[in-house]
């Protein structure tokens, strides 16, 4: 058994600066099993919970057992990280158990840096001036991982996050050190407190909220380069800029109006970056992307790419951001039944009511509608995933675009149509039966939906609708999905 009491001992032991008897935090740490992460992590979480209750410790012993839970911390964090996006299999742990756990050690660190600079505003001292600027972009990093963890899961960053960003960026700059580059870790590349920062605007300002998990990752991986094509101002220039954030309240940056004039506003300048990604996306297309983008397997996943860098390309440019709905909404409060994925859409549409659940219809366009619902436990809706809304006979089908989950359990979702009264049908090839959905009124006119890993162009199926079976071979991608595609068809026969 993990000896906690010895590592929490040993961590407070150094900060202290007493030699004490017992092993190191570090001897300790060696040799821990990896199934004991998450109860570690646990006992630093309520250890450095204790720490920040206790307002009789003094700055520098409170620092330094910060720093100690802090570099204990980390690589804990990132096993179970692993762990939460399926990269590493660990014995007795699984995603759900262990993500509150990590956000909740990134709040208490981040809370915990941020108690101590609130000390040393109350007794500055010049011997902890560097140990300061440290101090706040460490803080500012933890609360900028909460933010982009909530975007993660499709939440909105909280207030307090903003609140915390915004402040902390002002104290930087105020204090003359928010461009300086500092490595926060050692090991690790120099960074500043404006960079990140930026990198929290920028990820916000990408519209997570109709992203792809993946393409979440992948932006907040590549925003470390594209970062530095980004200026943040003080003067407002409303011809170039694009963006504002107002420093003094608790919200993210916004759409630049001509009436955010005065000290506390601080001005983006996304242009720069909008045409390289315009550029980039051209070269997404040809396949020639830089070193710091993963090769694409396929050409789908090129062209997934492609289109990914193009629309942020438009989201971060003054056009984007004059950019109107398609179609004009009309509110509509009704209830649908409503059914999740294809598997769960063939069963319903074959006659299987538990596969329907009650939505509440918002409003609806000509290309879409708006739907809203309260979660089950660990609620799994992803952008992109596929909805069948049924209403008496007629039967819409939906892709998910746009998501936004409260902490109240209540979701909301903007889907677009993808076509009208589906039938649910059979692929055959051999032994393999594939289910998939018949859709003759689309966009794309006649067309098939099934899962992508069995779709190939040119590939001959049976295709059975109750009592009826076509010999079908599919036709080119119409469009991909994150788990399915939409496919054209053509008939040689009848059976």
């Amino acid at each position: 058994m993990f000896d906690f009491k010895g590592l929490i001992d040993a961590l407070m032991r150094r900060a202290r600066e007493e030699e004490g008897q017992g092993p190191s935090a570090t001897q300790l740490l060696i040799d821990l099993p990896r199934n004991e992460s998450l109860a570690v992590l646990t006992e630093i979480i309520k250890a450095l919970a204790a720490l920040n209750r206790n307002p009789r410790i003094g700055l520098k012993e409170r620092y330094r057992a910060v720093q100690g839970f802090d570099d204990k911390a980390r690589p804990l964090a990132a096993i179970l990280i692993r762990v939460f996006r399926g990269e590493e299999q660990v014995e007795g742990l699984s995603a759900r158990q262990v993500l509150p756990s990590v956000l909740a050690c990134w709040r208490e660190l981040a809370s915990a840096y941020k108690l101590c600079l609130k000390q040393h505003a109350q007794a500055p001292s010049p011997r902890f001036a560097n140990d300061a600027e440290l101090i706040t972009l460490r803080a500012i990093n933890y609360y900028a991982e909460q933010a982009k963890w909530a975007y993660l899961r499709y939440f909105e960053a909280e207030p307090r996050l903003w609140r915390s960003l915004n402040r902390l960026y002002q104290i930087a700059e105020a204090a003359g050190f928010a461009q300086k580059t500092i490595p926060p870790y050692m090991g690790q590349p120099a960074t500043s407190v404006s960079q990140l920062y930026r990198h929290a605007l920028l990820l916000k300002l990408a519209e997570p909220e109709r992203r792809r998990i993946e393409d979440i990752w992948l932006i907040d991986r590549q925003l470390r380069d594209w970062v530095a094509q980004v200026s943040l101002e003080k003067v407002i220039r409303p011809r170039d800029q694009v963006f504002a954030v107002n420093l003094d309240e608790p919200k993210p940056p916004t759409k630049l109006r001509r009436n955010m004039v005065g000290e506390r506003y601080r001005y983006l300048d996304t242009e720069p970056l909008s045409a390289s990604l315009n550029e980039l996306s051209h070269a997404a297309a040809r396949g020639s992307l830089p070193a710091s983008f993963d090769p694409c397997c396929n050409q789908q996943e090129q062209d997934n790419l492609a289109r990914l860098l193009q629309d942020l390309a438009m989201v971060y440019s003054r056009t984007g951001q004059a950019r109107s709905r398609r179609n004009e909404r009309r509110h509509r409060e009704k209830t649908a039944a409503t059914a999740i994925g294809l598997a769960r859409i063939a069963r319903a549409l074959a006659g299987s009511e538990k596969d329907w659940e009650p939505w509440n219809m918002a409003d609806e366009s000509a290309s879409g509608l708006g739907a809203h619902y309260k979660a089950q436990f660990d609620d799994k809706l992803a952008i992109g995933e596929l909805l069948a809304f049924r209403e008496d006979s007629h039967i819409q089908l939906a892709v998910v675009r746009r998501l936004h989950k409260s902490r109240e359990g209540q979701v909301k979702v903007g889907a677009e149509r993808l076509a009208t009264q589906p039938v649910a049908v059979s692929l055959q090839d051999g032994e393999l039966a594939v289910a998939a959905l018949y859709c003759a009124d689309s966009p794309h006119g006649r067309m098939l939906l099934l899962p992508a890993e069995d779709y190939e162009t040119g590939r001959e199926y049976l295709l059975i609708a109750g009592p009826k079976r076509f010999s079908i071979t599919l036709g080119p991608l119409l469009e991909a999905l994150p788990e399915y595609v939409v496919s054209g068809f053509s008939v040689h026969g009848k059976h």
